[in-house]
Parts: C-alpha cells; sequence; structure tokens
C-alpha cells in the first residue's frame, strides 16, 4: 500500500476479470480496510501486528458503518470508546441498536478488527478514532466476552461473503487498541502525536482507496462482460432478412457493443490518471488534497454508474443469454453493491455540492462573479443558483432540511456538472495490464452449516 500502491490497485483489477463476487470483498476488507487502516493509522510498534496477523493467516474486518448511519447517511459514529483512567484501559460500547455496526464484510467470520468509535477521555469527546482489538478467541474461534453478532442474511449475490452486524457491551480494551500515529493517551490526557491531527480525512484515507478500487473494478468487470457477450453473439446464429447471420450482426446489438466500449474506456482513461495521482501520495505519505478527494469520489460515482448503465444495455438486447448462469450477468448486483460501498454514490454527490456551496461562501459574491467568464460557467451558475434558493434558511437546520428536500433535483444536477468538469479536465492514462476475460460463473451452492463451525458465534457470555 505505501512502496508499491499500483500493485494493490492491480490486484483488484484482475480479481474483477474473474468476476465481481465476495472474494473480491474479502480481499479489499482484508488488504485495504482492515490491514491498510493500521498501515495508515498504527505507531512504529503497532506495524508489528502486521507480521504476526500475516503469519498466522488470521482474518480481520472494519468496523464503521452503524445502523442508523448506512450508505445513506452520510459518515456518523455513536459507538463510544471512554477512556478509563483508573484501569488504563478503553471501554468499548454500543449505546443503543442504531449505533450497532452494520453490514460489516467478513465481520461473522473475523477473529481481529479495526474499529471506529468516538474517543471520549474526562468527559470530551474527541471524534471517531480507530482501535485494534481482538473479536475472537485463538482457541475454539468464540466470540470475546462483550461482543455479539449477527448474520446480515442470505442475499440476492455474494454468499460466498458474510456480512455481520456487531454489537459491544461495555467491552474493554488496553491502552495499546488506540492505533496511535496521530494522537494517544499520555498522563491520562488525549494528545497530538506529530503535526498532522487526527480528522475524518485521516481515518478516511482507506476509504478513498477503497473507492478507487471499487471504479476500477466495476470498469473492468463490466467490460469483460462485454468482452464475454461479444464471443457469445459472434457465435450465435439467428435469422437475418437475407438469410443466417450472426447475433453480433444486429444492429441495435453492434450499437450497444460500440457505445459501451466507448464509454467504458473513457472512464477506465480518467480514472487510471486519477489512480497515478493517488499513487504519488500513498508513496510520500501525503494526505491527498480536495481536488483529488473529488476527483476519487466522481470516480467512484461515474465509473459505477457507467458500468451499470452499459450492463443493463447489454442485457436487454442479448436474449435469453443474459439469462444464464456462468454468463457474468448472474453477478450485476454486484455493481448495486459497487454503488454503496466505501460512500454511497448520492452521499458523495451531496458532498461535492456542498463543498461547492461553501467555496461560495468563502471567496465571496465578487470572486464567483468572475468565474462565469470561465469554462464551467454553467457549474458556477448552477451553484450560485442553488446558494441563493437555499440562503434563506440561514443557520436554521430545519429550514435548511426543508430547502434541502425542496431542491434536491438542483443539488444532484450540480455534482453532475462538478463531475463533468473533473472528467473533462483529467488526461487520460491507461492501466498497466491488458484487458483479459477471465469471467467465471459465480457459486450457485454454499456450505450451509458454516455458523456451526465457528464455535459460539451469535454472543459470547
Amino acid at each position: 500500500m505505501s512502496d508499491n500502491p499500483a500493485k494493490f490497485f492491480l490486484a483488484h483489477r484482475l480479481l474483477a476479470t474473474v468476476g465481481l463476487g465476495g472474494f473480491g470483498i474479502r480481499f479489499t476488507v482484508q488488504y485495504n480496510l482492515f490491514a491498510g487502516s493500521i498501515v495508515g493509522l498504527a505507531g512504529e510498534e503497532q506495524l508489528k501486528l502486521l507480521d504476526s496477523i500475516q503469519e498466522k493467516g488470521q482474518l480481520g474486518c472494519f468496523l464503521l458503518t452503524e445502523m442508523q448511519a448506512g450508505v445513506l447517511s452520510g459518515l456518523i459514529v455513536e459507538t463510544t470508546a471512554d477512556w478509563d483512567d483508573q484501569n488504563q484501559q478503553f471501554i468499548l460500547h454500543t449505546p443503543s441498536d442504531k449505533a450497532a455496526k452494520n453490514w460489516i464484510s467478513q465481520g461473522y467470520t473475523a477473529e481481529l478488527g479495526v474499529v471506529i468509535a468516538d474517543l471520549r477521555v474526562g468527559g470530551t469527546s474527541y471524534g471517531p478514532h480507530a482501535f485494534f482489538m481482538n473479536l475472537r478467541d485463538g482457541e475454539e474461534g468464540n466470540l470475546l466476552p462483550g461482543i455479539r453478532i449477527e448474520d446480515m442474511g442470505y442475499k440476492t449475490v455474494a454468499n460466498d461473503l458474510d456480512n455481520a452486524r456487531v454489537w459491544f457491551d461495555k467491552v474493554r480494551l488496553p491502552k495499546s487498541a488506540l492505533l496511535n500515529k496521530f494522537a494517544d493517551i499520555q498522563d491520562n490526557r488525549y494528545v497530538q502525536v506529530g503535526t498532522e491531527r487526527m480528522r475524518i480525512e485521516v481515518i478516511g484515507q482507506r476509504l478513498l482507496t477503497g473507492r478507487l478500487a471499487i471504479a476500477e473494478a466495476a470498469l473492468v468487470s463490466c467490460r469483460v462482460l462485454h468482452m464475454k457477450t461479444e464471443e457469445y453473439a459472434r457465435r450465435k446464429v439467428c435469422n437475418g432478412l437475407a438469410g443466417e447471420t450472426e447475433l453480433y450482426n444486429m444492429p441495435q446489438l453492434r450499437a450497444v457493443f460500440d457505445e459501451s466500449y466507448k464509454a467504458l474506456d473513457d472512464m477506465i482513461g480518467f480514472v487510471a490518471a486519477v489512480e497515478e495521482q493517488l499513487n504519488d501520495c500513498l508513496i510520500a505519505g501525503r494526505i491527498p488534497d480536495q481536488e483529488l478527494v473529488e476527483a476519487i469520489s466522481v470516480s467512484k460515482i461515474r465509473a459505477i454508474s457507467t458500468a451499470i448503465e452499459r450492463a443493463h444495455a447489454l442485457r436487454l438486447e442479448v436474449g435469453s443469454y443474459a439469462l444464464m448462469h456462468d454468463t457474468g450477468f448472474e453477478l450485476m448486483d454486484m455493481l448495486l453493491c459497487c454503488k454503496f460501498a466505501e460512500g454511497d454514490s448520492r452521499i458523495l454527490q451531496m458532498k461535492l455540492a456542498r463543498d461547492r456551496l461553501k467555496r461560495i461562501q468563502r471567496e465571496g459574491l465578487a470572486k464567483t462573479a468572475i468565474q462565469f467568464l470561465q469554462p464551467a460557467r454553467k457549474e458556477v451558475l448552477a451553484a450560485g443558483n442553488l446558494a441563493w434558493k437555499l440562503s434563506s434558511a440561514g443557520r436554521d437546520v430545519k429550514k435548511m432540511d426543508a430547502l434541502f428536500r425542496e431542491n434536491w433535483k438542483d443539488i444532484y444536477a450540480l455534482s453532475k456538472l462538478i463531475e463533468d468538469r473533473y472528467i473533462s479536465s483529467y488526461p487520460r492514462k491507461q492501466f498497466m495490464e491488458p484487458m483479459v476475460n477471465r469471467l467465471t460463473g459465480a457459486n450457485a451452492a454454499y456450505d450451509l452449516s458454516w455458523k456451526e463451525k465457528l464455535g459460539k458465534s451469535e454472543t459470547s457470555q
């Protein structure tokens, strides 16, 4: 992740050529969200944990999303970690069901976890921080005291991946559990370590790499779906006006292939250019600036919407082939998973629009007016118009909420203009590897007794 991040993204793309599925999610959870968080947030001594985890082959998970703060709610953390100065421990607690960790991929089977909780010291909240913890014992795999887990249930796709809901009942963690590259507890006080303060942009670094990896995987998966379907269409014989012909020669299907390859290849070029910039930051150990953060959001929003749209257009034109297993179409719900994983596209769009409005507020009307002369004047006009519509709310949150609901179409329209600006202004690059169709049929049968093999799994005593 820090020495050669290009290989990290390459690995995700290669897995996507086989097909989006549960294993690909396990891969990104283990190496990006879980281990990657340790790489990015752990102190020097804590980094040694990774060697032991790798040697033992332990599974980990990343516990961030909560029941009432899901993919359409933005980042809200109500799970608490209170510092107990008498015992020199943290007390990790789920204060209500709405704060239970939710849809945690690999969370049911994981032995370890990085959990995000609101750190409180002496009654003062210092916001979300990351803690490393054991979820199960090393002997029989039973849950440790105070931890309760439920399986999220059977899904339409990727049932080779477990997803869990997790509660903590005053679980005690050692002082060393706090990943302390940026913050620590010293003499029972919260202290900043180094010059970079702990904030959501620091914790969210793995969400950025995850968003880009997901965007790339969706594009690659959709493209190889088209490649595999094209192979079929060139073999499939059907009747035309002048006699037998191949399905591929039907003009409506040819049009879909042409339009899809053009759209997918253009988005691949954009996302590859964004990855190049992010790789530079990862190698240098820099937190990405606002422009790169937004470019990554645009990558996820538009790459996945392009993949969904083009896969659907293809499905409509290939007949019963799209209903068959081992065609790649059985994995299409995974593109929906991509849409809401690591920050739902709608939330990312709202953030793009919100930050654009903040920019108007920060720069003032005079500087905003000058921007009408620039190429992005449609965006400037839309932002100014939306700012005017929302201005009557002032600091009244209820009024602002009502105006957001009333003007929701304008908010997403502004985001689309921002997305267009980024896509048009970035150069186009290419992935390092050739695109190869390796699509394999998704698993259709599973070991239904898998939970029984994990010991006491649903709750601990």
